[in-house]
Parts: C-alpha cells; sequence; structure tokens
C-alpha cells in the first residue's frame, strides 16, 4: 500500500503533460519510471483474464492485472486533468499568445528529448522524421474536425479513441493529437462545464482506443524503436504550423491565417504581448529540458547498479 501515493502522483504527472500539447503523458512515464510496467500491464487487459478470475478466484485476476496498479495511476491522470483543465481553459481565453507560445517551446523541446535515446542516427529514422513532419504541418493546415462535423458525443468518442493512443507514446502527447483534430478546446470546454455526456463518449472512446492499440505500439517500440522516434519526432516539430501564436480567423472559412504580432493586434484589437511570448517560449524550453535533467539523473545510479 505505501507504493500507491508515489503512483498517484506519478499519474498526476502525466495527466499534466497530457493537458497541454507538448510534453508526453509517456514521456513523464519514463521519466518516473513506471513505463515498461505500464505497457505490459496494459497488455494484458484480455478476456483471458476472465478465465484467470472463474479458475482462481478474483484476487489471482486483480494481481494478474496488476489492477492497484493501473488504478491508482489512472485516478492520479484523471485528478490531474480535470485541475489543470479548468487552469489552462482560463489562460486560453484570457492569455492566448503567450500560452501557444509556451507550447512552441514544449515541442521544440521535445523534439530534441524524443531523439536523445535513439541509437542509430541512419537513413531509416531521418525518412521517418521528415514523414512525420510533413503529415502533422498538412494536418495542421486543416479547420479541423469539430469545425467540419460539429462536436457532438461521436465526434468525442472517435477523437478520445485516436488521442489516447499518444497518451502512451514517448514524445507526443493526447491534447497535441486532440489540437490536430480540432479537438482540443472542445474538450477542455467539456471538462470546465462539466458535460457528462459529452466527457463520458470521449472516456469509452478512450478505453476502446488504448486496449485497441495497446498491443501495436508495444511491438513498434519493440522491433522498429528508433524509426517510430523518428517519426514522432518529426510529427511533433511539423505541428509547429499549428501552433504559431498569432492568428487570426479568414473569413468565409474555418481556416485560421498565421500572421505576424503587428498584424494580428490590428485585426483582432488585443495586445500581441511579443515580449510575454519569448517569455513563455523559453519557459517551455526550460520545462522540458529540466525534465530531461530530472531522468537523467534518475536513471545515473540505475545505470551505475547495471555496471
Amino acid at each position: 500500500m505505501s507504493r500507491l501515493p508515489g503512483l498517484f502522483l506519478r499519474g498526476m504527472t502525466m495527466g499534466a503533460a497530457d493537458v497541454v500539447p507538448g510534453v508526453s503523458g509517456g514521456t513523464l512515464a519514463l521519466i518516473t519510471g513506471i513505463y515498461e510496467e505500464l505497457i505490459q500491464s496494459l497488455s494484458k487487459m484480455h478476456p483471458r483474464l476472465l478465465k484467470v478470475w472463474a479458475q482462481q478466484g478474483f484476487g489471482a485476476f486483480w494481481r494478474e492485472g496488476n489492477f492497484a496498479f493501473l488504478f491508482t495511476v489512472f485516478a492520479g491522470i484523471v485528478t490531474s486533468i480535470v485541475l489543470f483543465a479548468k487552469l489552462i481553459g482560463w489562460l486560453m481565453e484570457h492569455y492566448p499568445v503567450p500560452l501557444w507560445a509556451f507550447f512552441c517551446g514544449l515541442i521544440i523541446a521535445s523534439v530534441w528529448v524524443v531523439l536523445k535515446p535513439v541509437k542509430r542516427f541512419g537513413m531509416p529514422l531521418w525518412v521517418c522524421f521528415a514523414v512525420g513532419a510533413v503529415i502533422a504541418w498538412l494536418l495542421g493546415s486543416l479547420p479541423g474536425l469539430s469545425g467540419a462535423v460539429g462536436s457532438g458525443a461521436l465526434v468525442f468518442f472517435l477523437s478520445g479513441a485516436v488521442a489516447i493512443c499518444a497518451m502512451i507514446l514517448p514524445g507526443i502527447s493526447g491534447s497535441f493529437i486532440l489540437l490536430l483534430l480540432g479537438m482540443y478546446a472542445p474538450v477542455l470546454a467539456a471538462v470546465r462545464g462539466g458535460e457528462m455526456t459529452l466527457l463520458l463518449a470521449f472516456v469509452a472512446g478512450c478505453g476502446i482506443g488504448l486496449l485497441s492499440f495497446v498491443h501495436l505500439i508495444n511491438a513498434a517500440l519493440k522491433h522498429f524503436h528508433d524509426p517510430v522516434m523518428g517519426l514522432l519526432a518529426g510529427f511533433m516539430l511539423g505541428s509547429l504550423n499549428k501552433l504559431w501564436p498569432w492568428r487570426v480567423e479568414v473569413t468565409g472559412s474555418l481556416l485560421q491565417e498565421k500572421v505576424a504580432p503587428a498584424v494580428y493586434a490590428n485585426a483582432t484589437g488585443h495586445e500581441p504581448m511579443v515580449t510575454g511570448a519569448v517569455l513563455a517560449l523559453l519557459a517551455g524550453l526550460v520545462a522540458v529540458l529540466l525534465l530531461a535533467l530530472i531522468d537523467h539523473r534518475l536513471r545515473k545510479p540505475a545505470d551505475n547498479e547495471a555496471a
């Protein structure tokens, strides 16, 4: 039982990371030392667990599925998302330019963090990097799922099914996927407004998506680690197209145009906050680099013991 509070706090760090489209929950799981156990535990979510329950009892079923670990970590994730969604929603409403600049800083630094553990920087990795960057850049030029087809329960369900896969990938956050889909703001609004129908649809999508793709993700990282990490890093770099802080609505279109700060001020009547944006960008860079430093210091004792 003494392990559970620590697991809950680790889950909270993962949830906080997934609220912002920058650092992934999977990266935080790696840094806090629970990533491997998380993937293995999720991979055990299979109907055969019911056979264990029938033959050996509930206790064996609970231990085999490592449910104490999973429920504690996910409780921390949900708690953190609820708390930080309100803060991020408020910042998005009152200080959008520094907020998006902060996200840019997170993305730029995270590209380096994702590529850091790669062992072989060969052509396959760089091809995957380029493909990921181009795909994300093109997706960032689209109006988004919510703008195209609305934001009803089905859209929330599908968004959850896709975004949850990113939560367990080191290098890309679920909120980043929601951002590309145009569902980041609608999901935050649903959390802040307590819209239970939409939230339940989103959670259901998350559950089905997670159980469907965790085996594929596990196998891909195990057998094609470096190309997969290159693809993720490229995907993150290309997302900067979607995160430019100064944007204005295009008349008669669902798209937003990226503009210079002065043009933004003239078009919206709002202060461009250039100084605040630069400071926020630097803060995002520093935040990720500090996480990388923590990761290095946590790994060093383990490496010494292994030696």
